[in-house]
């Protein structure tokens, strides 16, 4: 069964927005801090919409592999992943371990992503995350659901709601490390 679509929406945000966010009833449900470390194929993906990382979370590591399809609804990008589950674990262990798998799979680095400090926040209605990201603050909002164009609606409500306009396109990949990144394979 593959996962219904998610609409994301990413705004880079100023580091006081955390406090605008309480002042409209959002609360932190969740801390969190890690660091992702992205390996490529020497020769780059043969399609688009695939990455393979180390998510290192301080006190353990995992593989993560995701394979995602991309879709536009007006402004807002939506994705589908290709696994109901989304991100496949592929193992979970010590980092030499983990490393030592891309080695064995030829896999080279290809970028960091260094979420310094992650808040997921909810309202009771809506959930976003706001989170620092190799220097900059990210507010990242994404609405689920199997009609695109029902959730493209719910997210330019919830834009609204927040005072948020123009929303970034790409993940935290292509913003991070694609764009920026010279030594990538692809």
């Amino acid at each position: 069964m593959v996962k219904p679509f998610e609409a994301e929406a990413r705004f880079f945000v100023g580091e006081d927005f955390k406090e605008r966010l309480e002042k409209l009833g959002f609360k932190v449900i969740k801390e969190y801090s890690f660091e992702d470390t992205f390996f490529c194929p020497r020769g780059g993906w043969s399609e688009e919409g695939k990455t393979l990382r180390i998510r290192d979370w301080g006190d353990r590591c995992e593989v993560l592999f995701t394979k995602v399809k991309k879709f536009r609804f007006g402004d807002v990008e939506f994705k589908r992943s290709e696994y109901p589950e989304g991100k496949l674990k592929l193992f979970e262990g010590p980092k030499e371990r983990c490393l030592e798998i891309m080695k064995d799979l030829e896999m080279v680095e290809c970028g960091k992503v260094k979420k310094e400090v992650g808040y997921l926040l909810s309202n009771g209605e809506v959930t976003v995350a706001l989170e620092k990201i190799n220097g900059k603050w990210v507010l990242e909002v994404e609405v689920e659901g199997d009609d695109p164009k029902e959730a493209a609606e719910r997210m330019k409500h919830i834009m609204s709601r927040l005072g948020l306009s123009e929303p970034l396109s790409g993940s935290t990949y292509e913003l991070f490390v694609k764009s920026t990144n010279t030594s990538n394979p692809s």
